[in-house]
């Protein structure tokens, strides 16, 4: 990086110097690009990557930030930078970064790939899939690619997908054992609900029992039985009666009873049932009154007055 700051300083500076003779004759120099200096460029691109996947983010930022200045238009050192900016966590400035990268760059599928994972952590899970899908579209079944897909399914709530995801790639990396794993742990966790629920039975509907018998043609109804007796089934002829309206009711008990055949020879006892241990019954022994004897009635005796209590245990109320 050092290198890369000296070098400018110099190619400023002989800029500088030159600059007496280039505006005497009218003519402004070129600002220095990185196309002046490649071999550099490229050095420090690829320490700053080099950071990155040492788990040294601070440092690639660094010296990214230090790039941007002077390179900021090379997309290797844009796309480097957010992706580096998405590993730390910084999701909205790494979309700007990295959609700055992608309009200088569309054919790289690893910005896509990075893009969607800013998208996830900003929890855009639509952007997210069609960064991801764009992703694959240029690089199919790219294991990193498809490693970050699942895990943005699983956040979704798509743990089928991304057990299907995972599954497919057969791969041998810790990363995406440990995922396939993870994906299939929440999956089972969620299953047993799912299915307790769809194999709960639903409750019928209560329909009436008339309705049903008549719909079924194999159920035969019972005739009802006639009494002779009854006499002749009369329909109403008369409108319902107001049940609100207060009205008096006839005893019915009365006319019903003048109706009944009162013939004594109609009438049927019930045989009293013996007990054969009870002994004989015995009729009570009834004395007659003496003949032209009135019979004496019992006066009621009348209380005796009470007594008026001493003065001394006397009341007001008294």
């Amino acid at each position: 990086m050092n290198r890369l700051l000296t070098c400018t300083s110099i190619i400023a500076l002989c800029a500088g110097l030159a600059a007496p003779a280039a505006y005497a004759d009218g003519v402004k120099p070129a600002a220095p690009t990185a196309a002046s200096y490649p071999a550099t460029l490229n050095a420090e691109i690829a320490h700053a990557k080099d950071l990155r996947e040492k788990g040294q983010f601070a440092d690639a930022a660094k010296a990214l930030r230090q790039l941007m200045l002077v390179a900021g238009s090379d997309p290797r050192v844009t796309g480097e930078y957010g992706k580096v900016l998405t590993q730390q966590g910084y999701a909205k400035d790494a979309v700007t970064v990295l959609l700055k990268a992608v309009q200088l760059n569309g054919s790289d599928w690893t910005l896509y790939s990075a893009l969607g994972v800013a998208y996830d952590q900003l929890d855009n899970r639509a952007d997210a899939r069609k960064s991801y899908d764009r992703a694959l579209a240029m690089k199919p079944g790219e294991p990193s690619v498809v490693n970050n897909y699942a895990v943005s399914r699983m956040l979704a709530g798509d743990y089928d997908g991304a057990v299907q995801m995972l599954s497919q790639l057969h791969s041998s990396d810790p990363k995406i054992a440990a995922n396939l794993a993870k994906a299939e742990e929440l999956k089972a966790a969620h299953e047993p609900k799912a299915v307790a629920a769809a194999a709960q039975p639903t409750k019928p509907v209560p329909t009436p029992a008339t309705s049903t018998a008549m719909a079924d043609p194999n159920v035969v109804m019972q005739k009802v039985p006639n009494d002779p007796k009854a006499g002749p089934v009369r329909s109403a002829g008369g409108a319902p009666r107001d049940l609100g309206a207060k009205t008096v009711t006839k005893p019915v008990l009365a006319a019903a009873a003048s109706k009944l055949n009162a013939n004594p020879n109609s009438i049927v006892m019930q045989k009293v049932p013996v007990d054969p241990k009870a002994g004989p019954v015995k009729a009570a022994a009834v004395t007659p009154l003496p003949a032209g004897k009135p019979v004496e009635v019992a006066k009621a005796v009348k209380p005796a007055p009470k007594s008026p209590p001493p003065p001394s245990l006397r009341t007001a109320s008294d």
